[in-house]
C-alpha cells in the first residue's frame, strides 16, 4: 500500500542515492584515478591534472541541460529522467573497464575524460529533472524539507562511495578493487532502471503540458533572454552551492593528506565519511527548518558561523593542525543555505520553462564556478603555498553567495510553483 501510494518518491530517492554514488565516486577517487589515467608525474601536478580533467569535463553539462531541458519541459520530468537512466549507466560502466595509462598511454586519458563526459550529459536529464519532479509534486508547506529528503539521499549515496573508496585505498594491492566500485554503480543504475514504471508524470504538469502556449517550443535563447537576470543569479547560485560543496567534500580532505600532508590519506577519508554523513542529516533540519523560517536569515546563520570555523581553521592550518572538528562544523552548517537555496532558483521559473531554466543554470554554474574549485584551488596553492590564500578562495564563495540570495529574494521574491 505505501510503495503503490508513495512508489514515485521512493524510486527518485533511491535513483538520487545511485546517481550521487556515481558522481561523486569519480572525484573522490582522484588519487587512485590520476595514478591509472594520468602521466607519469610529482603527485601534486598529477593531481592538478586530474582536477584539470574534472573540470573539463563540466563543459559538456550546458549541451546536456539543452537536450534534456527541452525533453523535460516538452515532453515530461519523467521521460527526462528514464532516457537519463540509461545513459549514465553505460558511462559508469565504461569507466570499470577501461585500460590504464600504462597500458594504452594517452588514449586511456581520453577515454576516461569520453566517458566522464558522457557521464556528466546525462546528468542534468536526472537529477536536476527529479529535484523540479518531488518540488512540484509537494506541497509547498513541505516543499523544502522533500528537498532536504532529496540532497539526504544523495548524501548517502556519496557516503556509499566514500565508504568503497576507503576500501579501494586500504587494500591497495588490490588493483582492480577501484574499477569494482564503478562497475557496482553501473549495476545499481541498471537495477533502478527496471522499477523506472513507478514512475508517474506529475498531473498538474500533464494539465499545463496539454494548455501550453508557445513558450514549450521557444528556443533556448529567447528563454533565456526574457529572464536573463534569472538567468544569471540562478547561475552564479548553483556554481557557488556546486563550488563550496566541491570545497568541502571533495578538495579539502585530498589537499590535507596528499597536498599538505598533515593527515593520512586513510584518515582523511575516514573523517570525510563523518562528515558527508553529518551533512545528510543536516539536510533534513534545514528542510524542516526552511519551511518554517525566513531563508535569509537561516542562511545568514550559517554563513556567518561557517565564516568563523573557517577563520579558526586557517589558523590551526598554519601551524600544521588540522581541526576535524572545524571540518565537520562546516560541513554540518552548508545545508542551511543550500537546501533554501535551491528552492529559491526553482520558484523563479514557470512550470513550461522551469526544467530549462533550472537545468541550464545549474550547468552553466558548475561549469564556471563549481567543477573549477578543486582546479583553482590547487592552482592558488602550487603559486603561493599559503593556506590563507585557498581559504579565502572559499571566502570569496560564501559572501558572493549570501550576496546573490538576497538580491533573488528582494527583486524576484515572487514563488511561481503551482501547487
Amino acid at each position: 500500500m505505501f510503495l503503490k501510494k508513495h512508489g514515485a518518491y521512493v524510486i527518485a530517492f533511491v535513483a538520487t542515492i545511485i546517481r550521487y554514488y556515481d558522481y561523486s565516486l569519480f572525484g573522490l577517487s582522484a588519487g587512485l584515478l590520476s595514478k591509472n589515467f594520468m602521466p607519469n608525474a610529482e603527485g601534486d601536478d598529477q593531481i592538478l591534472v586530474f582536477f584539470a580533467l574534472f573540470g573539463l569535463s563540466m563543459a559538456v553539462r550546458p549541451l546536456g541541460a539543452v537536450v534534456f531541458g527541452k525533453i523535460g519541459d516538452k515532453f515530461g520530468r519523467i521521460t527526462s529522467v528514464k532516457i537519463a537512466m540509461v545513459s549514465a549507466a553505460i558511462a559508469t560502466g565504461l569507466i570499470a573497464i577501461l585500460p590504464s595509462f600504462e597500458m594504452v598511454g594517452w588514449l586511456a586519458t581520453l577515454l576516461l575524460f569520453v566517458c566522464r563526459m558522457l557521464f556528466l550529459l546525462s546528468l542534468a536529464g536526472e537529477i536536476d529533472a527529479i529535484r523540479i519532479y518531488i518540488s512540484e509534486k509537494i506541497h509547498k508547506s513541505r516543499r523544502n524539507f522533500a528537498t532536504g529528503v532529496i540532497s539526504f539521499s544523495s548524501q548517502v549515496g556519496v557516503l556509499l562511495a566514500s565508504v568503497m573508496y576507503y576500501f579501494a585505498v586500504s587494500f591497495e594491492e588490490l588493483e582492480w578493487l577501484w574499477r569494482f566500485n564503478f562497475l557496482l554503480g553501473a549495476i545499481l543504475g541498471f537495477g533502478i532502471i527496471l522499477a523506472r514504471g513507478a514512475l508517474q508524470e506529475n498531473e498538474i504538469f500533464l494539465k499545463k503540458k496539454k494548455a501550453a502556449g508557445t513558450e514549450v517550443n521557444a528556443s533556448i535563447f529567447k528563454i533565456i533572454n526574457e529572464n536573463r537576470v534569472k538567468f544569471f543569479v540562478s547561475s552564479v547560485i548553483h556554481g557557488l552551492l556546486g563550488g563550496i560543496y566541491h570545497f568541502l567534500i571533495m578538495f579539502l580532505g585530498v589537499f590535507v593528506a596528499n597536498v599538505a600532508n598533515i593527515e593520512s590519506q586513510k584518515e582523511a577519508m575516514f573523517d570525510n565519511m563523518g562528515i558527508i554523513a553529518l551533512y545528510s542529516v543536516a539536510c533534513l533540519a534545514s528542510g524542516f527548518v526552511a519551511d518554517k523560517v525566513n531563508i535569509l536569515v537561516q542562511a545568514g546563520v550559517a554563513i556567518t558561523l561557517s565564516i568563523i570555523c573557517m577563520a579558526a581553521m586557517v589558523g590551526f592550518l598554519n601551524v600544521g593542525i588540522f581541526s576535524q572538528y572545524l571540518h565537520y562544523a562546516l560541513g554540518g552548517l552548508a545545508p542551511f543555505y543550500v537546501i533554501p537555496s535551491l528552492i529559491k532558483t526553482q520558484s523563479m521559473f514557470k512550470m513550461m520553462i522551469r526544467m530549462r531554466m533550472f537545468s541550464i543554470s545549474h550547468s552553466v554554474g558548475s561549469l564556471v564556478l563549481s567543477s573549477t574549485t578543486p582546479f583553482m584551488c590547487m592552482l592558488i596553492w602550487k603559486h603561493s603555498e599559503s593556506i590563507s590564500m585557498v581559504f579565502s578562495y572559499f571566502l570569496v564563495q560564501l559572501l558572493v553567495l549570501f550576496a546573490a540570495l538576497s538580491f533573488t529574494v528582494k527583486k524576484h521574491g515572487e514563488d511561481l510553483f503551482e501547487v
